[in-house]
């Protein structure tokens, strides 16, 4: 027999600190949710009330929303810039008053009546990427990094989605901001060793069978070669219909069978994802739509599950960009919104749950140099997403050799930094980003490497080292981090870090998330849930 041994107190002292933490964020969230859509917290409300008695619960409808590289700290900032923006708070106040006091307007889904939390590693380390962690969620298998629907010694596993489909007859949706061969999507359907297998990746989600595929499109839908049969024309000999024109997603209703809807506008040939949120015409479709065109293909006649991934709050927070990781953030609460509206019509059938695959960044509410203060209404200066200004200015200056001091002009009109020379400061009321001489030679510096061709960057360690593991422009992350700091955010990463993530839950079975578990057990309390083993 083994003996029982008991925890340290310093790790219990840890493990009921992080409870306590937990347990605030509930009860806090109910107060300070959704200030700003009073339909959507009343609909919250009701639905939780009406799922107080959990006897013999069975979810028709599942909807799990993944914020890719969301967790407490992504939702928190956009709910403490809400509430600087809607309450019209400038940064601290030295006499606050019970009708003047700061107050955070945070995401609905916070408010949730259930807020767990999960851990993220992987098979073999503490900070996972999102394939294993994709994998996690949708198989409940730990796994290595880069590894979709396998476990780590490369044995297929099956996910959630699948079983669901196959065992017990749900229709099944998946949604994306990103590419639909990404690795959050892919880990529901796809069983591969190797994310970046794009072309294998897409046949896998052709043989899946899955009644829906909405968002981004393929990365290599003919073979890294460019000269295998197209993916899609694939699509359409296995049944799909193919829909990527505005007037074919909006028509596609409960009769249009197998589908795959793809944004008509999409941000680059490389990435082909839907445009960033502060970046889109808003003409265009976003990832509400998606789900609710998944909603209205899958039909409510039909049970089924749909997976959404807001994947662009992982992209921002790799470049350290937090107003475009708080707009992102912002995309997946309206996503989250409109399963809110479907489950008021059903609200004894249907259960839904948002969570995140990790964290990306190490974001926080808080840095050195503001210390207790926050000015967030400083991050309305910026126009556009860090991606639209390395393609559209970046490499215009780089490819036009443009002087230093003139790209600084369009970064006072695209972000708000100025000059310490500009002849405007003298007159300026707010001078709150007018850069310090010591921001000015930081901002020099990765200008003069943002200049440098990328082949050559990727050559030399220390270029990648100083200012990210990805291909993200120096110059813009030192501009979006000044940003940052001057607004009381800050960064300790450009890549993932290994926070546990929160995962909210609403409806049917809410009460089986709550607590501090692994990453692993959303999908088997999903299964329990539906009688699945």
């Amino acid at each position: 027999m083994f003996k029982k041994r008991r925890l340290p107190l310093q790790l219990m002292a840890v493990f009921l600190a992080f409870f306590l933490c937990i347990s605030f964020i509930a009860g806090y969230s109910s107060t300070t949710t959704a200030q700003s859509d009073n339909k959507t917290a009343y609909e919250i409300s009701n639905i939780a009330e009406t799922n107080v008695d959990h006897t013999g619960v069975k979810p028709k409808y599942i909807f799990l929303f993944i914020g890719d590289g969301m967790s407490f700290p992504q939702a928190t900032a956009l709910g403490h810039y809400n509430g600087t923006v809607d309450n019209n708070f400038v940064g601290t106040l030295a006499k606050p008053t019970r009708e003047n006091i700061p107050q955070a307007n945070m995401p609905s889904f916070v408010s949730f009546p259930v807020v767990g939390a999960a851990t993220t590693y992987d098979a073999s380390k503490f900070i996972t990427d999102s394939a294993s962690a994709a994998t996690a969620i949708a198989c409940s298998v730990k796994t290595l990094d880069g590894a979709l629907g396998v476990d780590p010694y490369n044995h297929r596993v099956v996910s959630i989605a699948e079983q669901l489909k196959s065992r017990a007859g749900y229709k099944i949706g998946i949604v994306t901001s990103v590419s639909l061969d990404h690795a959050t999507p892919a880990g529901f359907y796809a069983h591969l060793p190797n994310r970046n297998s794009f072309y294998e990746i897409g046949l896998d989600l052709i043989a899946s069978n899955f009644d829906f595929f909405g968002g981004g499109g393929f990365k290599e839908p003919t073979g890294k070669e460019k000269n295998q049969t197209h993916l899609l024309d694939l699509a359409k000999q296995a049944g799909y219909h193919v829909a990527n024109t505005y007037e074919d997603i909006k028509a596609l209703n409960s009769r249009s069978g197998k589908t795959i809807a793809i944004n008509p506008v999409l941000d680059n040939p490389g990435d082909v994802a839907i445009n960033y949120n502060i970046d889109r015409d808003h003409s265009d479709l976003a990832l509400a739509d998606y789900v609710q065109k998944a909603i209205d293909v899958l039909g409510e006649k039909n049970s089924f599950f749909i997976m959404a991934e807001g994947g662009k709050i992982d992209w921002s927070c790799h470049a350290n960009d937090a107003y475009t990781t708080i707009q992102e953030v912002k995309d997946l609460e309206n996503a989250v919104n409109v399963a809110v509206a479907f489950a008021r019509k059903h609200p004894k059938e249907t259960l839904i749950l948002v969570t995140g695959d990790h964290e990306t960044g190490g974001f926080t509410m808080g840095y050195n140099g503001t210390q207790y203060d926050t000015y967030l209404y400083l991050l309305q200066n910026q126009r556009l997403s860090f991606k639209k200004f390395a393609d559209e200015y970046v490499k215009q200056y780089r490819d036009n050799h443009v002087p230093f001091e003139t790209a600084m002009a369009d970064v006072k009109s695209l972000f708000g930094l100025v000059l310490p020379s500009d002849p405007d400061v003298a007159g300026m009321k707010d001078q709150s980003l007018v850069l310090t001489s010591k921001e000015v030679e930081q901002l020099r510096e990765a200008y003069t490497v943002s200049m440098v061709p990328y082949n050559q960057r990727h050559r030399d360690k220390e270029y990648k080292t100083t200012y990210s593991m990805y291909d993200h422009e120096p110059f813009q992350i030192v501009i979006t981090r000044i940003l940052n700091s001057r607004s009381g955010l800050g960064w300790t990463s450009t890549a993932h870090t290994g926070l546990p993530v929160a995962v909210y839950a609403l409806g049917a079975g809410q009460d089986v998330f709550n607590g501090f578990y692994d990453n692993t057990d959303i999908s088997k309390r999903i299964k329990s849930l539906v009688g699945l083993h």
